[in-house]
């Protein structure tokens, strides 16, 4: 009596478990005594039988088509289980199109069951080679089987990375009105959170939230990775919400240091003390990288009582004392000139108010931050007049830096007057060495004027004491000089090789063009002076 065809579909797909027994004690039995792992021998004989069993069930229906058989429905779908079984999708695609050639007409769970595998499989063509044939059957529109094709087709591109055609077959359903599963809207939401789409991940998400679909703990993590990488602080918040709240996750310290720097750049408080809260509580070390983001936001916010206090705390465990980390406060403090000495001096009104318990942040440092934010909103005026009333209401000394603030606002405005009226009285009055900081400032602001042969005169100065020039002060001068036509240019460049800075091509460029009309030189070597002191003459530069 011959075997049904399914059944020996059966056979071959599913063997007896005494089959299975007996193979598994062979491969135990040679095994023993030897070298070879067990288990790797097991996964080893697990693949071949495998490949076995996937040419014995495609040589069995090739010998099947090749005899002009005519199969029942039952016999193809018990194929299609056996393909399905082996993961061969062309082969299951292949049987649901001769399933429907021959008459046999596929019904959802066949189409169901080849979709299945070309979505598990990420094989978007697939999914469409089968859409066409429900198409040719004329199933297509079924709600059922319209379904399972769009959701296949959105886990199959999603799988595979396509996630742009997966986001426009994810609108294409929402015009259908066919519901997203949630296994093609988590990986979906992933894909569009690791490409930076977080905007759309989010819409995404939303939809998929409102219609009762549950993520888990993968999604959200995708989602805040990705938000952390774009800033994106909507995103990185619901992610790290749910993470933290709802699955109880310890999150890696670069999530959270990521984190701090999405709440710095929003100003939202509450997420960078709760982050710093939690890092403090997992045991991590805390330094200037969980500090700086929450001083960060906390000024964004204008509360500058609360500023002062995370410095104060700040300074208390060792941090803070650079210039560095009130950068923050010199750039909330640059805001329009109308409105910046009042805004200066509300912050100012906060650090005095609270100065007993702000003893380690009412300091020159922090009046430094304070006056060059003051500064470079074009107040220079107000900044230099701050230097001293602010100073001694709070019994801080002035520093070369704190005038050095106001100078480079003095060069933000080009204004040269209140520069040499804040130069002298830091030599006179405070009888302060001038800086590096300071001397730069001096040279950049003469270089604006349309006489500008004092830079000249600060710049021997500062190299008198023993101070190098900055490479962007140099590089200035060489410009500054070629546009004009003025010689000394060349002998910048040469200068600055002779210090050690960098003359790029692009400057050496700009010079030699800009310098080809310029007038001939005196024939000698006096009049070819190696530096431009020698141009000046030694007394020039006795600042």
């Amino acid at each position: 009596m011959a075997v049904p065809l399914a059944r020996q579909v059966q056979e071959i797909v599913h063997p007896s478990q005494h089959t299975q027994l007996k193979k598994t004690r062979a491969v135990a039995q040679s095994t023993a005594g030897g070298d070879q792992d067990l288990g790797h021998a097991l996964a080893t004989e697990a693949q071949r039988q495998h490949a076995e069993t996937h040419a014995r069930l495609q040589r069995l229906y090739t010998e099947t088509q090749a005899g002009g058989a005519q199969l029942t429905r039952d016999e193809y779908t018990a194929f299609l289980e056996g393909f399905n079984e082996t993961r061969d999708m062309h082969s299951s695609v292949s049987v649901l199109r001769d399933m429907r050639a021959g008459g046999a007409q596929p019904g959802a769970a066949q189409y169901s069951m080849v979709l299945k595998l070309a979505a598990d499989s990420g094989y978007a063509p697939a999914v469409y080679e089968v859409g066409e044939e429900m198409r040719a059957a004329g199933v297509a529109d079924e709600p059922r089987n319209l379904d399972a094709f769009y959701n296949s087709l959105l886990r199959s591109l999603a799988r595979s990375g396509q996630i742009e055609h997966a986001y426009a077959v994810y609108a294409e359903m929402r015009e259908h009105k066919v519901a997203a599963q949630g296994v093609g809207c988590a990986g979906l939401v992933a894909g569009l959170a690791q490409i930076g789409e977080i905007a759309l991940a989010l819409d995404v998400l939303r939809a998929a939230l409102a219609q009762g679909t549950a993520f888990g703990a993968d999604t959200y993590a995708a989602l805040l990775h990705g938000a952390g990488r774009c800033m994106h602080h909507e995103g990185y918040a619901l992610g790290y919400e749910q993470l933290t709240r709802v699955f109880g996750m310890q999150l890696p310290e670069g999530d959270y240091l990521a984190g701090l720097d999405v709440a710095a750049r929003a100003g939202d408080v509450a997420l960078a003390g709760d982050i710093v809260q939690r890092v403090r509580a997992h045991g991590l070390p805390l330094d200037e990288k969980h500090f700086e983001p929450l001083l960060a936001a906390v000024v964004a916010t204008g509360q500058w009582a609360r500023a002062f206090r995370v410095l104060n705390m700040m300074r208390g465990s060792g941090f803070g004392t650079t210039p560095a980390t009130l950068r923050v406060v010199t750039r909330q403090l640059t805001v329009a000139a109308d409105v910046a000495e009042r805004a200066a001096d509300e912050a100012f009104a906060a650090l005095q108010e609270n100065q007993p318990e702000l003893a380690a942040a009412a300091d020159s440092v922090t009046l430094d931050a304070m006056v060059a934010g003051l500064a470079r909103s074009g107040c220079v005026e107000a900044a230099a007049s701050r230097l001293s009333s602010w100073y001694a209401a709070l019994g801080a000394l002035r520093t070369a830096s704190s005038y050095a603030a106001v100078l480079e606002g003095c060069v933000h405005r080009r204004n040269k007057t209140v520069a040499e009226q804040l130069l002298a009285r830091l030599l006179d009055v405070d009888a302060l060495a001038p800086s590096q900081r300071v001397y730069d400032a001096m040279v950049r602001v003469t270089l604006v004027q349309p006489n500008y042969e004092d830079a000249f005169v600060y710049l021997e100065a500062m190299k008198a004491h023993g101070m190098v020039p900055p490479w962007r002060t140099m590089a200035a001068m060489v410009r500054r000089c070629a546009r004009v036509r003025d010689v000394r240019a060349q002998t910048l460049l040469r200068e600055m090789r002779k210090l050690g800075l960098v003359v790029t091509p692009a400057l050496a460029d700009y010079a030699q063009a800009f310098g080809r009309n310029a007038r001939s030189e005196p024939q000698g070597d006096s009049s070819d002076p190696a530096t431009i002191g020698d141009l000046l003459g030694n007394d020039a530069f006795s600042v």
